[in-house]
């Protein structure tokens, strides 16, 4: 089964527009390279669906697992 994850970004992540971003993102966006840590990745893989994991280092972060 795909796992799929609704992704928030607020504050601290607002570009030119300044709004806040809300997409739906499969298990492989998360890596290193787009700044998630080893253990944020293994919390955001672990994750029951309907549970969220909170990303504050950088700004308003968020992420629900939905499928």
């Amino acid at each position: 089964m795909t796992k799929l994850f609704e992704c928030f970004w607020g504050d601290g992540y607002r570009g030119e527009s300044n709004q806040s971003l809300l997409e739906v993102k499969m298990i492989e966006f998360f890596n290193n390279d787009r700044g998630y840590s080893d253990e944020d990745i293994a919390e955001i893989f672990e994750l029951p669906i309907g549970d969220y994991a909170e990303f504050k280092d950088s700004g308003d972060h968020w992420v629900r697992r939905i499928v």
